[in-house]
């Protein structure tokens, strides 16, 4: 479903300041995967989902998506199979327009320009429907701008934003972080759900290695711009969150060059 073929990224190049974020990345995820994302800051995790939203170029390498070569596609192209959701709450909606006038838009996403001030009876009880889904009363404030809402409710709409021109691939950068413990548990059992019932193909940057665990069919640590661990299948059964701290620690400590991880 995606996969990234010798795909490398460099910041500053041939400057004193040259940061290489992506070392011929090699990566294929099978569609329906959940997969999260771990690793230190730095170690490329959100280069790499920029690299696939087109949000960056890479360098060298081609990134391809259900088979068709996507590399030098503009991110606004990506946007009909690809939905995104950063961390940053207030980022993922324009909170001057209200509740149905943000899904509105989110719904045409990837189908050319559009905007209509004005939404329609029949996509109204439709976006209705969908926010009732999250239990958070939204469904009766869709005259509400998006910008009086909390951190969590916007969040849950963002994500919901991202589904609805029915993608076929979500990326997630940190969704939770800035989110308390009890919202961002929320937002989580929304994300499963939505993955699960669409049967989106997931890529979840996160530092939360819990959730790595207990959210992800697999899980991959990113280290200097690499894979440097996979784990998938039976060897996830029973993983806990010390497993891959001293995965991380054994990684770090011994040098990358004789000591490549894969738990496949």
């Amino acid at each position: 479903m995606i996969e990234l073929v010798n795909v490398r990224k460099v910041f500053n190049p041939k400057t004193v300041n040259e940061n290489v974020a992506i070392k011929g990345l090699n990566l294929k995820i099978d569609k329906g995967e959940f997969v999260a994302v771990i690793g230190s800051n730095g170690a490329g995790k959100s280069t790499m989902l920029n690299l696939i939203a087109g949000i960056l170029q890479p360098d060298g390498g081609h990134i391809l998506a259900g088979g068709r070569d996507i590399t030098a596609l503009a991110d606004h192209s990506r946007a009909s199979f690809i939905g995104s959701v950063f961390q940053d709450p207030l980022s993922g909606t324009a909170k001057s327009l209200t509740i149905e006038e943000n899904m509105a838009i989110a719904l045409k996403r990837g189908r050319g320009r559009w905007f209509r001030k004005g939404v329609n009876r029949k996509n109204r009880q439709f976006f209705a429907e969908k926010l009732a889904a999250l239990g958070l009363g939204l469904e009766n404030r869709l005259k509400t701008n998006a910008g009086l809402l909390s951190g969590g409710q916007r969040q849950c709409l963002t994500l919901l934003m991202a589904v609805m021109a029915n993608p076929e691939i979500l990326l997630l950068d940190e969704h939770t972080a800035a989110l308390d413990p009890k919202t961002a548990e929320l937002v989580m059992r929304l994300t499963a759900k939505l993955v699960e019932e669409m049967n989106l193909t997931c890529l979840m940057v996160t530092h939360n290695m819990k959730q790595a665990i207990e959210y992800g069919s697999r899980i991959i640590m990113m280290h200097g711009g690499e894979v440097v661990v996979d784990v998938r299948g039976a060897d996830r059964q029973g993983l806990k969150v010390a497993d891959l701290m001293h995965m991380f620690e054994k990684v770090r400590g011994e040098g990358l060059e004789d000591d490549k991880l894969l738990l496949s």
